[in-house]
């Protein structure tokens, strides 16, 4: 099999109202180049598939132990623990697991990310794309999408044969020549403004530079649609400069509106599953005081 004929996801959404125009099937991709500090999918980093650990399905059989030939599992006083830098990603352990299967993800050890050829994936999304073609459309979100471009611009041209509306969201940091790749199957973008490094809360001149460069090159093509979307992320993006200078682009480029995504709670379950401590924890007020700040500012915004 070809590499630019194999796509890689790790999620699925039937039936998203937040994700571009309408009611929308979106594909989430696997990888992301980027390391955002406030990251809400950080299953969604690796070029493969990280395993996921929910303690709380865990009956304690130890069939996972037993399973794993590089001792991956490790059972102390009661408690489960995955060894991390051992774990080569095989699936033993999740096939060995009552609770799981990688074929699903659900149960106390998942893979979640699939590599199928796309014309597999189309055929599975075809009858589901019947439903949302007078009301919506598919959105390729990720990760970033644009890192598997060619496989990805196979699959958009196959949803665009069959007069679907499409949309892909990337944080616009990517090679134009991958963009190229997509423009002539893309109806609408969703770029998010991502213009920090890391943890670093000051907006990166690299980054701006990089936006710029992309939201340039595709506002070229006539009859696409611009979305600017932003994370409410108290620190980083409620930052001043920050917010001056998605004015600034908003002023020189034709982005329709922009969107406020808040703070995901949810996104804690992800960092515990892996094994790491996320590093902005969710704060309910704090988020919900940063979005109404975030809101005022941004007077042209629309919000999600």
């Amino acid at each position: 099999m070809k590499e630019d004929t194999i796509i890689s996801y790790f999620n699925i959404s039937w039936l998203s109202e937040f994700d571009g125009p309408g009611k929308r099937i979106v594909v989430y991709l696997q990888g992301c180049q980027l390391d955002c500090a406030w990251c809400h999918s950080p299953q969604s980093q690796p070029s493969k598939s990280p395993l996921l650990f929910f303690n709380q399905f865990c009956i304690g059989c130890h069939r996972c132990e037993s399973a794993c030939k590089n001792n991956g599992h490790i059972f102390v006083n009661g408690g489960h623990f995955i060894n991390r830098q051992h774990c080569t990603g095989c699936g033993s352990c999740v096939e060995a697991c009552p609770n799981s299967s990688c074929n699903r993800n659900t149960g106390a050890l998942q893979l979640p990310t699939k590599k199928v050829e796309v014309s597999s994936l189309f055929k599975m999304l075809k009858p589901q794309l019947e439903l949302v073609k007078n009301s919506g459309g598919i959105t390729f979100s990720g990760g970033e999408p644009l890192l598997q471009s060619g496989a990805l611009a196979m699959l958009a041209k196959l949803c665009k044969d069959m007069g679907i509306h499409t949309a892909v969201e990337t944080s616009g940091i990517v090679e134009i020549a991958d963009a190229d790749k997509l423009l002539p199957y893309v109806d609408t973008w969703l770029v998010g403004f991502r213009l920090h490094q890391g943890i670093n809360k000051e907006p990166s001149p690299e980054m701006e530079s990089i936006t710029y460069k992309f939201l340039s090159h595709i506002s070229k093509k006539e009859g696409i649609e611009i979305i600017g979307r932003i994370p409410v992320i108290p620190g980083y993006t409620n930052n001043d400069d920050y917010l001056t200078k998605v004015k600034e682009l908003m002023d020189e480029f034709p982005v329709n509106r922009l969107e406020l995504l808040p703070h995901n709670p949810e996104s804690a379950h992800y960092y515990k599953a892996m094994g790491i401590k996320p590093i902005i924890p969710y704060n309910k007020e704090l988020a919900e005081s940063t979005y109404r700040y975030m809101k005022e500012s941004l007077e042209i915004a629309i919000l999600s």
